[in-house]
């Protein structure tokens, strides 16, 4: 029996002990293994280490619906796990460091963990919230390398540059921001 793209990728992330986030049921399925360490939705072009590039693209042109997980990097230190997530109104992304020379992996799981965790309450919030109209956008960025940050519907990303917050503050700050409005 041939397995599904999305179960290759959950029992990649189990057997290095890494947390699998929830993707949506609609976009899980269409999800396919592009290279070693790329699950992804979309055609990938621009490898997702290039988080601004993606960021970027989200805010400038409309894109499709799409969800992408990766592990990149460069150098001896340089590697992080990237969790694209575009749906709906979530415009969601994870670069977070795991797999450098000098990173504590017990510590870069653990905090891949929180961070997933969190985001994986998101999704249903953005579903449950008054706050998202059709339209809007919600824009989350967390990266152990380039900062995190987030901006609610109709204010732009430099609204909310927090670059000296971790990934999981970030989250737990956008979750509190949805769940204060149900």
């Amino acid at each position: 029996m041939l397995m599904a793209d999305v179960e290759k990728a959950r029992r990649l992330f189990q057997e290095t002990g890494l947390a699998f986030p929830k993707i949506p049921e609609e976009l899980a399925v269409r999800l396919k293994e592009q290279d070693k360490w790329l699950f992804s939705t979309r055609e990938i072009d621009i490898s997702p280490y290039n988080l601004q590039h993606y960021v970027a693209e989200v805010d400038e042109t409309w894109t499709e619906d799409y969800a992408i997980l990766s592990h990149s990097g460069h150098g001896i230190n340089s590697y992080a796990l990237q969790y694209y997530l575009v749906h709906g109104s979530l415009y969601m992304f994870m670069h977070l460091g795991w797999g450098g020379v000098y990173m504590d992996d017990k510590v870069a799981k653990a905090d891949i963990r929180k961070c997933f965790s969190l985001a994986d309450k998101i999704g249903p919030a953005v579903q449950n919230t008054g706050r998202l109209r059709t339209g809007d956008q919600l824009t989350i960025v967390g990266s152990d390398f380039y900062g995190s940050y987030w901006s609610p519907p109709g204010q732009s990303l430099r609204a909310e540059v927090e670059v000296f917050k971790t990934p999981a503050v970030v989250l737990a700050k956008v979750l509190h921001w949805l769940r204060s409005s149900q």
